[in-house]
């Protein structure tokens, strides 16, 4: 069931293979040597014995025979002992081993952890029942197999990579990787690795032991996803999209014709459709704005693809949240290409909406802010974007406004304004004044004005 090793012992009982052959070896020699001693004895008590019947013996022998024949007689009886006593102990330390090898045979095969030895070479010399079920491989599968033969393709070289220094250093290797189930699925495995050395110090395999971490990996890819993803539509939130425009920025710096632009679109009177069909309609409306946004930059191919993704527009659509969307657009040759996309999106936003058995009709206003202007942070062009997209919105909305400069000293004009006349409300600086209305043919007054006027400190 288990394949064998360069000394022809089963794997099982790898783990006591040396020690007890040192202790046979010696029991069979010291039987041995316990055998010769015996008969070399009992041939000289014999030789002593039988040597009283010649006469030339008799005389000077003759009174010390019994003596020798005692003597000889407690010398084998007190060997004879001794060969009992040790005997007795190898016993007593098989066993010993016996009952290690039993423990290990008891641990490795309940381990949760999948144990396997693998020569130097990468077979398997030795699996543990946890890879049944686990990965759904009997021993007899896995014993006609590489170590590296269900290991995924893209992580199949630094596993061996791995296994190479393990073997060549003898240092403890750790790393993760895929490996593929009986039914074709991939899981994720944490891997230690450990040399196995012989008696001269040589390695000559590995323990490795693999821990099935699949759920683990995804929980915190799902930790993950969620801290970058918009839970309602799974676009990029507003984190991701402001790291992705922060690394547009760095390369706008570095290479000077490189050109990019934003656009904030923001759904108009969006508010009338949450209190008029309620907020489930509104939650459904948003995500099929994101898919038919989504659908519209993956078939035009408007969005240029990020070094790292493999999907159009990845990352160069996000929600901010809300009805706020954003778009990142790469490689822009012309200020008007910004334009143009923002009118293909006010296009294909037109198309009515299927929502509850009710077709709607919405509009967006659009602001676009270029990488042209001089900006340090995500966050400054995030801004300006929005400052323009307000702009549209107080000149009619269902339009799009560029963002310049100008604009920028208006907001922030506009936001002092509006923060001093807060404060001039709260300390009583607003005093109200009011004019009489006369009229003209009766001279009566027949109305009056109220003014507000501003004591401005």
């Amino acid at each position: 069931m288990y394949r064998s090793d360069q000394y022809g012992l089963p794997l099982r009982h790898k783990a006591k293979s040396v020690r007890a052959r040192r202790i046979e070896t010696g029991e069979w020699w010291l039987w041995a040597f316990a055998v010769t001693i015996t008969l070399a004895l009992t041939a000289g008590i014999v030789f002593l014995t039988a040597g009283g019947q010649h006469a030339e013996f008799n005389l000077p022998y003759q009174g010390d025979l019994r003596e020798w024949v005692r003597a000889l007689a407690a010398f084998v009886l007190l060997f004879d002992i001794y060969t009992l006593y040790q005997h007795l102990q190898l016993q007593r330390v098989r066993r010993q081993l016996a009952q290690q090898d039993y423990l290990f045979q008891l641990i490795s095969e309940n381990a949760a952890d999948m144990i396997a030895v693998v020569d130097n070479d990468g077979n398997r010399l030795y699996n543990s029942p946890a890879y049944q079920k686990i990965l759904g491989y009997s021993a007899e599968e896995l014993s006609t197999s590489s170590s590296f033969d269900q290991v995924h393709r893209s992580d199949r070289e630094r596993v061996i990579q791995a296994s190479t220094r393990a073997l060549t250093t003898g240092e403890t290797q750790r790393l993760e990787y895929r490996m593929r189930h009986n039914d074709g699925t991939w899981r994720v495995l944490e891997s230690t690795a450990n040399a196995v050395r012989n008696d001269k110090g040589e390695v000559q395999g590995l323990v490795i032991v693999n821990r099935d971490i699949t759920e683990r990996k995804r929980a915190e890819e799902m930790l993950e996803h969620n801290a970058f993803y918009d839970s309602l539509t799974d676009l990029p939130n507003r984190a991701l999209f402001a790291d992705r425009l922060q690394l547009a920025l760095k390369r706008a710096q570095r290479h000077s014709d490189y050109k990019f632009a934003v656009l904030f679109v923001d759904v108009d009177e969006f508010k009338v459709i949450n209190d008029s069909l309620g907020h489930s309609a509104g939650d459904e409306l948003l995500v099929q704005i994101a898919k038919r946004l989504t659908a519209n930059f993956r078939d035009t191919d408007t969005l240029a693809r990020p070094g790292n993704s493999d999907q159009p527009g990845e990352v160069g659509l996000a929600r901010l949240g809300g009805d706020e969307f954003t778009v990142l657009l790469e490689d822009v040759r012309d200020p008007s290409d910004a334009i143009r996309v923002a009118q293909r999106i006010q296009a294909k936003l037109a198309v009515p909406f299927e929502i509850k058995g009710q077709q709607i009709v919405i509009t967006a206003s659009i602001g676009v802010a270029s990488s042209a202007t001089s900006y340090s942070t995500a966050e400054e062009l995030l801004r300006d974007a929005e400052i323009a997209m307000y702009r549209a919105k107080r000149a009619g909305k269902a339009r799009s406004e560029v963002f310049d400069p100008a604009m920028h000293s208006h907001a922030v004009v506009r936001l002092k304004l509006e923060t001093d006349l807060r404060r001039g409300l709260e300390h009583g600086e607003l005093v109200a004044y009011y004019q009489p209305i006369i009229s003209l043919v009766t001279g009566k007054i027949t109305g009056f004005e109220a003014l507000s006027r501003w004591l401005r400190p």
